[in-house]
């Protein structure tokens, strides 16, 4: 048996506020929303401080102006300004949406202002003394632009009498706002402004003299705790709300009819740096280099995509909502503060708009069978088949466990501690001991083995009593962890691309003593991933254990790739290609977790003499984290409901929890989790009555839905998709259309 020394009860630490709900995350994609048609980076090769996009055009600005064009990544041209610096920058508007990113406003850090013509590269208006400070933002509000310096100055250019357009040479009005503005952004016609905790809303009016006044709302917060706000963002299809990023991952929602805060939703743990409405989406950047899609739609919000963009923090994120008709696209720009290198996203999303297109229509192109799953997982607890046959109870375990299941196709077991974690020559203190540290291994290797043979035998011997024949099908090991499946023989031959691969999580990964043995293979045309894992012990070792699922999630178990005759999106999801568990359609995790109880003994062990198992359940740390924390990554796995007692820890031969010195609290370690939305069913889910170990056995039996794609149909069926994707562009073109008219002739 494992040390768990430090089992005495310490309760995990946990956050203070009430459970909330996290955006459901269980179908996200991770594949880069990249063009296939247009360049991926534009390397600037200057230090660039502002970005803005219209249409065709990129515009990048510092100590010069580079104008650049979003389909081919060349360099149209540049537009000087010596001596200049620009720290501010936006399109001007135009009467006729065509001529929409003919010109640019530059704001400068000495507070002058440019206005540069874009298709002749040239500065054709230059404006001094109406700021006195550097001019932090440029806001365009219908026909408007608003120009606001870092002394909280604010100067409303109105449309011109003879052109109806802003122009430099007018005479702007004068306003205040708050000084230190985190962000600031143009909502209908009114100025949100987000400074430290609070917002602030601005709405301009004119009197017949044609004064601008500001009526200002009182400070508005956020209805729960959040930290300092740091950028802002709304979305096209929602005209009600207002979104503000934090620096703690939070993102306070406002209305913007009724001027007050309507929820807070917890996102990450990190810090957003960028955010952006993108068609009916929400994107958001955080200092990870991540970005996130969110559906803000529906509660919990829903996560469409989250991919590694950058490595550093991301400091700009831009969109173009007029792109769209212009382009027939959506390009979204993205850059860190350090790199000088733009980088543009299919706002879109059309490769992952097809694919699940595909998959709603797969019964156009796919046939369909059930087979049924059986998986045991079980920490042996250094137990050896032979130990088995001491009692009678024991010596049926596995003849009642594969006998109900009534003869699935696969079976699975998953053990941990199949040999000695405490006393086994191969600890990590006799690892690193270099005298006779090889003759030690050696000999510990030749010991392990022989148990992982005794126990494949034993299980081979099991399964040959069922009716139908069974094939093992692969069987691997790390230190104390062992998988071995079984299929029918009848199964074997469609059976492909099978890979087994080990990840180490002991000692920061150097050690097997935890980890997880991953198996993958596709069946018929769909994809099926196994992890037996052995998490940190230790009451209060969350951290930990969620690292190491972390850690087990994020390795690459394999090379994608399958054979011609397949197509990646049709056996993986998400976006992969069969490297990472995640990849997988079909997915299970199973093992010695080691999540406990977080509550003392005594209250347990009542709980449990009441058969209160619900009550128990709520402080599961396991539990708790799929809650509370939004970046566990079982955040997308389902379990089947427990109705067992606590699986560990017992005195061996015995139904009695610990009673030993240390007197540790019953818990639930040992579980079954699985993802697979509309693919897999849940029959069973049990423990068993096996007393050689310290640990119960759990089983899981499951009904499972997978698929053969006729390629012919399949041809037919992406063409019929492509319709329907040209039929969403023309429909997303004129939904984009009919709201730039009316929202700027409601501005005006």
């Amino acid at each position: 048996m494992e040390d768990d020394s430090d089992d005495n009860f310490a309760p995990a630490p946990e956050e203070t506020e009430r459970m909330v709900e996290y955006p459901d995350s269980s179908r996200a994609n991770r594949r880069p929303p990249s063009f296939r048609s247009r360049p991926h980076e534009i390397h600037c090769k200057y230090d660039v401080r502002v970005i803005s996009i219209s249409g065709e055009y990129i515009v990048t600005s510092s100590s010069i102006t580079k104008v650049w064009s979003v389909d081919t990544g060349a360099c149209i041209g540049h537009i000087g300004h010596p001596d200049i610096r620009v720290t501010a920058i936006a399109f001007k508007p135009s009467l006729n949406v065509e001529d929409e990113g003919s010109a640019i406003w530059l704001g400068t850090r000495d507070g002058a202002l440019l206005e540069a013509d874009i298709r002749t590269l040239r500065i054709v208006n230059k404006r001094t003394g109406v700021h006195s400070s550097m001019i932090k933002g440029i806001y365009r509000c219908g026909f408007e632009m608003w120009t606001l310096d870092e002394d909280g100055r604010i100067q409303i250019w109105g449309p011109d009498e003879r052109t109806g357009l802003p122009h430099l040479n007018a005479a702007p009005k004068a306003q205040r706002v708050q000084v230190a503005t985190a962000c600031a952004i143009v909502v209908n016609s009114q100025l949100w402004v987000g400074r430290a905790k609070q917002v602030t809303v601005y709405q301009p009016s004119f009197s017949q003299s044609e004064v601008v006044q500001f009526t200002v709302t009182r400070p508005l917060t956020a209805t729960k705790p959040a930290a300092d706000i740091t950028c802002a963002a709304v979305v096209a299809a929602d005209h009600e709300h207002v979104y503000f990023g934090h620096e703690d991952g939070k993102v306070s929602v406002y209305s913007s009819t009724k001027l007050t805060c309507v929820d807070v939703v917890s996102i990450s743990l990190y810090k957003i740096t960028a955010m952006a409405g993108v068609g009916n989406y929400l994107w958001v950047a955080f200092r990870t280099g991540m970005i996130y899609v969110y559906d803000v739609g529906q509660r919990p919000w829903t996560v469409m995509k989250d991919w590694k963009a950058h490595e550093g923090p991301i400091q700009t994120m831009v969109v173009d909502r007029t792109s769209i008709f212009k382009l027939g696209a959506l390009p979204v720009i993205t850059m860190t503060a350090t790199d000088n290198i733009l980088t543009t996203w299919d706002g879109m999303l059309k490769q992952d708009w097809l694919e699940l297109n595909m998959q709603e229509h797969e019964e156009e192109y796919c046939s369909f069978r059930t087979v049924q799953a059986l998986i045991c997982t079980w920490n042996v607890g250094a137990a050896k088949p032979t130990d088995m046959h001491q009692a009678s109870m024991d010596s049926k375990f596995l003849r009642n466990l594969l006998t109900t299941a009534d003869d699935p196709e696969i079976v699975v077991f998953g053990f941990q501690e199949l040999v000695e974690l405490d006393n086994k020559a191969v600890t990590a203190k006799s690892m690193f001991k270099h005298k006779r540290k090889h003759k030690v291994k050696a000999n510990a290797q030749q010991h392990m083995s022989h148990q992982y043979k005794a126990w494949q035998d034993y299980l081979t011997e099991a399964v040959s009593h069922l009716d139908s024949r069974y094939v093992l099908l692969l069987s691997d090991n790390l230190i104390g962890l062992y998988t071995c499946i079984f299929v029918k023989e009848r199964e074997k031959s469609e059976i492909g691309q099978l890979r087994s691969s080990t990840v180490k999580t002991g000692l920061g990964g150097l050690h097997g003593n935890k980890g997880a043995i991953v198996v993958r293979f596709t069946l018929d045309d769909s994809s099926l991933c196994f992890v037996n894992c052995h998490l940190a012990a230790g009451q209060s070792h969350v951290i930990p254990r969620n690292n190491d699922i972390a850690n087990i999630m994020e390795s690459k178990i394999t090379t994608g790739g399958l054979g011609s005759t397949a197509n990646t999106s049709d056996i993986y999801v998400g976006g992969g290609d069969g490297s990472m568990i995640l990849d997988h359609e079909i997915c299970f995790v199973n093992g010695d977790m080691n999540y406990r109880i977080n509550l003392h003994r005594v209250p347990v062990m009542k709980l449990l003499e009441k058969r209160d198992l619900d009550k128990l359940l709520e402080s599961d740390q396991l539990l708790t984290q799929l809650k509370k924390n939004p970046s566990f990554r079982l955040r997308p796995f389902s379990e089947s409901p427990i109705t067992f007692p606590p699986t560990y820890k017992y005195d061996i031969g015995s139904d009695t929890y610990d009673s030993s010195e240390k007197k540790r609290t019953p818990a639930w370690c040992d579980r079954i989790y699985y993802r697979g939305p509309g693919k897999i069913f849940p029959i069973e889910y049990r423990t068993h009555d096996v007393r050689v170990s310290d640990h119960r056995p759990v089983s899981g039996l499951y009904d499972i839905k997978v698929k053969t794609v006729d390629r012919e149909l399949r041809k037919e069926a992406m063409q019929m998709a492509l319709l329907r994707w040209d039929d969403f562009v023309r429909d997303s073109i004129e939904r984009a259309r009919l709201h730039f008219h009316e929202n700027e002739q409601r501005l005006r």
